[in-house]
Parts: structure tokens; sequence; C-alpha cells
């Protein structure tokens, strides 16, 4: 967790122009974008196409960052059609740039930009989480076969790792509702530690949340395009599911029914894609339950860790309860397809 509250001088927005002016070779307009490890920045070149500057936050091994590199190039051999961004290759052909920034070694990438609605900001439907739920389908196609050496590494986003959330809670004496908390993970942990670990692995986006997926502006229940592959790792396939399932429950929802339903949309087009196993089913509940779970716990520590971050703002304590209980429900709940 080092990336989310390492110090950090931000890279000023004239060394980004310079930076994109000696390597990539244009003079792009630059705006800076927010991130929660990486430093980000929007371009828009003379000719009127866009592009992302990811500079890596200084904490992250290169090889890390290559990871997020190499999968990209994977998918744009493996399924070209796919919207995703695309590595752009500087002035001698490679992908990716090493700077040195306030007396920091750091990585640099360009990417190109995907146009299209953060799905946060649309309205949201059931036709539309079947959506995301058949573009996880392929993206996870897509990835099926894809290795490289920084795939194991552990990441505190996959729910292999639910378990670190007792940790955490440790070091965040205000957070509301912490005896539930606790509770629930009591219940959850031994639960994903004996059963998770014979089921299917590869490597997964492991975040199709709601800022990273894209609809169209004319069609919001289509899917436009699928960003930011910073939380990717080598874990379960049905963890994938479970995340996308509990980060698409719309946030006003306070209704259990309502949010397995809204499970069970994902998970059933994902699975008329990628068929998913009973074993794995049978744990999806619980997967969604501790992806929730995690989005607070994770959420409240990096706030109170990092507050200039501006990445992260404090959730209320009506949002805090009200997951807690849809994520009691999951863990009890058979989703059926």
């Amino acid at each position: 967790m080092a990336t989310m509250v390492a110090p950090l001088r931000p890279v000023p927005l004239e060394r980004a122009l310079t930076l994109v002016r000696e390597r990539y070779g244009f003079a792009p307009r630059v705006a800076r974008l927010t991130g929660e490890r990486d430093e980000n920045f929007r371009l828009t070149a003379p000719d009127g196409a866009e592009y992302v500057l990811k500079i890596a936050n200084p904490a992250e091994a290169p090889a890390e960052t290559d990871f997020q590199t190499a999968a990209l190039l994977y998918l744009e051999k493996t399924d070209p059609a796919l919207p995703c961004p695309r590595v752009v290759r500087d002035r001698t052909g490679g992908t990716q740039v090493r700077l040195v920034e306030a007396g920091l070694e750091r990585t640099a990438r360009l990417v190109t930009y995907l146009p299209g609605r953060l799905l946060g900001a649309a309205a949201r439907s059931q036709r539309q989480r079947a959506a995301c739920g058949r573009v996880g389908a392929r993206l996870a196609l897509a990835l099926r076969g894809f290795e490289h050496p920084a795939a194991e590494r552990t990441i505190v986003w996959d729910v292999r790792h639910t378990g670190h959330m007792q940790r955490l809670l440790e070091e965040l004496p205000g957070f509301p509702y912490r005896d539930a908390a606790r509770e629930l993970l009591g219940r959850l942990v031994p639960r994903i530690e004996t059963q998770l670990p014979p089921l299917r692995h590869q490597v997964v986006h492991n975040d199709l949340n709601p800022l990273n997926i894209l609809v169209d502006p004319g069609d919001e229940e289509r899917v436009s395009g699928v960003i930011d592959f910073g939380d990717m790792t080598r874990t379960a396939l049905i963890a994938d599911v479970a995340v996308t399932a509990a980060e698409l429950i719309p946030p006003d929802c306070a209704d259990p029914r309502e949010a397995c339903e809204c499970v069970r949309d994902v998970a059933g087009a994902y699975h008329e894609n990628v068929p998913l196993l009973p074993a794995e089913l049978a744990l999806l509940g619980a997967l969604a339950a501790a992806r929730l779970l995690m989005m607070l716990v994770i959420h409240e520590w990096h706030v109170q860790r990092n507050p200039a971050s501006g990445h992260f703002r404090p959730l209320t304590e009506d949002l805090m309860r009200t997951r807690l209980h849809i994520a009691e429900r999951l863990l009890l709940e058979e989703i059926g397809l």
C-alpha cells in the first residue's frame, strides 16, 4: 500500500509537456487528471488526437508498471477491437520512459484517450449492468493465457487478501460500525481462504467500477470503453465477476434484495460468455460482500492516511451502514443463474 501514501511532489505540467515533446514528438495541451496511485495527464495534440500520460508512483516497482503495459500490448493482439487504451510508442519505438523528477526515478507511459461518459455519471439500468458483465467476460477471455513476472503481486484490492482488512481496521479506531465490520470479516475470511484457492485463476482487470467503465453518451446502456488497469492481478476468475458486480450496485441502493439482483445481472451476462462453475457461483455472494467491505475500509484508510490526495472523499455513516447491511445479505445469498 506504499503507493497510496508515499509522499510525492507532483510533476509540474511543464515537465510533462517537455517529456512528451522530447520523447513523443508533439506539443500538446496538458490538463491534470486524478489518480489513486499514478499521476495522470490528459493531452490534446495539435491534430486533435487525445492521449493520457501516466507517470507511475515512485514507490511502484518498474516490473509492476511493465505488467500493465504488457497486458495492454497483449490485448492489442488478442482482441484488437476491445475498447481499451492502446500503448503509444515513443520516437525510439519504446513503450515506457524512465525519468527522474525531484530526485525520484519513475516510469511514464503514453496511452490513447478513450472518449465516452463515465458510468458513474450515467443513469443505471439492468441492461447496462448486463453490458458490463459481457465486456468483463470479453476482457477476461482476451487476457486468458497472459503471463508476466509481476502478475503474482500482492495488491490490497484483491479479494484474496480480505483478511488484511482486519489489520487496516486496527489503524482506524474511529471507523463507524467497526464491530459489525469485524464480525463480518470473521465469517468472510475463513470461507475465502479455504474455498478460493482451488478455483480457476488468471490475470484479470480486477477493478471494473463506475470510474473505469465508459458508456456511450447517446446510449448509456452501451459500454464504450474500459480504462485503468492499475489494479490488475492474477486472482480467481470469479473474484473479477464479484468485483464488477459489487461495484455496480447503485450508490443509492438500500434494499439488499435489489443489490442481489444487481449481482445476478452482472454475473448472468458474464456467464453467457464465460460459463461459471458451480463452485465459483457458490462463492460469488461472499466475494461481492468482501468487495463491499473493502470499499469502505480501504477508502477510509486512504482518506485518513493521505488526506491531501483528493482522490477519495470521506464516506457518510449512512452509506457505510447500508453497504454493510447489503454485504451481510450477500454473504448468505445463493446467486443462482
